[in-house]
């Protein structure tokens, strides 16, 4: 199996096709000077994706993230998170992107049949990292062929906000990695949930990750297209950064963590 891995980003908004770059709260990814999605290369159409957890070490040689892969719980179980906690949020954080596109979630059992897979680092970094890779469909173009997500096991974590912003909550965590996994980049500093600072001032989709996410896939059947599942209290964006949003993760020390390829 051939996968081809992150390239550099490029600042795509709603609006590009028409030469336009207003900042529109959200960025495709861009990986080999093409946009990516599941299934079908054409913009707007749905897609059924599956998903699994880890249940043993998981190598993936040439991945940039998530290259070793271990079972989700020696991430969350130091956190005093239960198994049934995890899968939960897991469950809800899917259910966000649903709740607003043509998209849909089916957990299996057979991680190996999984199109994202859920772990732990094998080698702790950072906070949480994505890694998607590549296949050729049959109009030439590449469609996402698997998605990792992963949680370093030497962070804290929690369910819920508490304002601790140095412990991350689950639920966001996973669903901004989701986000990644099915072909969208970092916006912003903050103002999204796929800005790539973590905060607590929203919990659910703002504007921009529901624009990004219904240009991908078209909008929820009977669903308002750009309607946030939930809205609160947000910063305004900032200007998109294409040297610190281009990692594949969330947290603020993108410094040193690794370039998403």
């Amino acid at each position: 199996m051939r996968a081809t891995h992150l390239a550099a980003v490029l600042l795509l908004t709603g609006s590009a096709w028409a030469g336009d770059r207003t900042f529109l709260g959200f960025q495709l990814l861009d990986l080999e000077n093409q946009t990516v999605k599941w299934q079908s290369p054409r913009m707007g159409e749905g897609a059924a994706v599956t998903y699994a957890f880890a249940t043993e070490a998981v190598d993936t040689p040439g991945a940039r993230n998530c290259a070793k892969l271990v079972p989700p719980e020696k991430a969350y179980a130091p956190s005093h998170i239960t198994a049934e906690q995890f899968r939960h949020e897991a469950a809800e954080a899917f259910r966000m992107w649903e709740g607003v596109a043509n998209i849909t979630f089916r957990e299996v059992r057979d991680p190996r049949a999984a199109n994202i897979l859920i772990g732990a680092q094998g080698e702790p970094q950072g906070r949480a990292f994505t890694n998607v890779a590549l296949k050729g469909s049959t109009a030439g173009e590449k469609t996402i062929e698997r998605s990792l997500i992963c949680l370093n096991p030497r962070q804290p974590w929690k369910v819920g906000f508490d304002g601790r912003l140095q412990v991350y909550d689950i639920r966001y965590t996973i669903a901004h990695e989701i986000g990644h996994a099915i072909g969208l980049d970092h916006p912003s500093a903050a103002g999204e949930l796929m800005s790539y600072r973590y905060d607590e001032r929203q919990k659910g989709l703002q504007s921009g990750d529901t624009k990004g996410v219904v240009l991908l896939y078209g909008p929820k059947p009977g669903a308002s297209p750009y309607a946030d599942i939930e809205t609160g209290s947000i910063s305004a964006p900032g200007t998109p950064d294409a040297k610190s949003g281009s990692r594949f993760g969330i947290g603020e020390a993108h410094d040193k963590a690794p370039r998403s390829r």
